[in-house]
């Protein structure tokens, strides 16, 4: 039996009288939203975070994971292969560092002062770091050394390449291991560090002054080329990567690793490649005048593509630090 209908109930209509229901569109995405910050703001994001420091309550917190509000004649878009595009991002770089001169990368990329004292055989690199957070900190760069050996596909006797090696801690570890490792590093202080570490070990590392591409030993061929923290600092990478398959022996492969390649565009990286937005980032490329690039996964991908190789991304878990993406000649390369 079905319940009486309240007193006053309007007269049902029948379904087939009623209008159609407009069609539902789906609802937009939210937003996602994050602090920002301009251009203006750059030198006081440097003073509060090399000055005072970026610990959290203080004055750094309203620049925390802040991304920079690109200026207004930045212009989306463009072709991400074409010259007006790299001048665009030249630009950009010129006013997150604050220089006025043109990018050159034997004055702008110079090493950081890392004071009095330092020593490249029993504190290099993370080892020199004594805060609370030092041990955590190099669980990450250690993590990442072990999947570089592990994904190197070298043995004892063969011959790799590092770019950008700093203080070259996973070339020690492969030359330790029978590798015959060469650095190439811009920064001529890195390679004294390095060739103090390769004396002291007495093992076959050899450091060398240039740039991103150059063969320190003409002719020869390597069997890994790697890039650990450092392809983003490889402004004229559309010059770089060509160079690499012909730095390659019969089998070899290119490692980056560490490197700030994301999934999709975001607010660090919001383009195919370009200067991280990210503040922190400005605030090191304004006390510095680094050229700290980020790219999209897809991009890098293509890049090395048209290079004639194919590539894999190996996924790390215990830390970003260890993801890594390998690329192998294609044999019709």
């Amino acid at each position: 039996m079905k319940p009486a209908a309240p007193i006053n109930a309007p007269t049902p209509v029948p379904e087939t009288a009623l209008p159609p229901e407009p069609e539902r569109l789906p609802e937009p995405a939210p937003t996602p939203t994050w602090p920002t910050f301009t251009l203006a703001d750059i030198e006081e994001l440097r003073r509060v975070f090399f000055e005072v420091g970026p610990h959290r309550g203080g004055p750094w917190e309203p620049y925390r994971d802040a991304h920079l509000v690109l200026p207004d004649w930045f212009e989306q878009g463009l072709d991400p292969w074409g010259e007006r595009y790299a001048e665009q991002q030249r630009r950009l770089w010129s006013e997150v560092v604050g220089s006025d001169h043109p990018y050159d990368p034997e004055r702008d990329e110079k090493e950081i002062d890392l004071g009095p004292g330092v020593d490249a055989v029993r504190r290099p690199g993370f080892y020199i770091r004594r805060d609370p957070d030092a041990i955590a900190a190099a669980s990450d760069h250690v993590i990442a050394a072990g999947m570089l050996l592990k994904h190197s596909g070298l043995r004892p006797g063969q011959r790799a390449l590092e770019y950008g090696a700093g203080f070259a801690q996973a070339a020690l570890m492969l030359a330790r291991l029978g590798v015959q490792v060469d650095t190439v590093d811009i920064s001529r202080q890195f390679c004294t560090y390095v060739r103090r570490q390769s004396a002291f070990f007495q093992v076959p590392l050899a450091a060398f002054h240039g740039r991103f591409g150059d063969n320190p030993r003409p002719g020869e061929r390597y069997d890994l080329v790697w890039f650990y923290e450092s392809f983003h600092h490889c402004v004229d990478f559309l010059q770089v990567v060509p160079k690499l398959a012909e730095l390659l022996a019969p089998g070899g492969r290119v490692i980056l690793i560490g490197e700030p390649i994301v999934q999709s565009e975001n607010a660090a990286v919001p383009y195919p490649w370009g200067v991280r937005l990210h503040s922190e980032v400005a605030a090191v490329m304004r006390r510095t005048g680094w050229f700290e690039l980020g790219f999209t996964e897809a991009f890098v991908f293509e890049l090395f593509s048209r290079a004639g190789f194919s590539g894999r991304r190996v996924e790390c878990e215990p830390s970003l630090f260890g993801l890594l993406w390998v690329f192998e000649l294609r044999a019709s390369a």
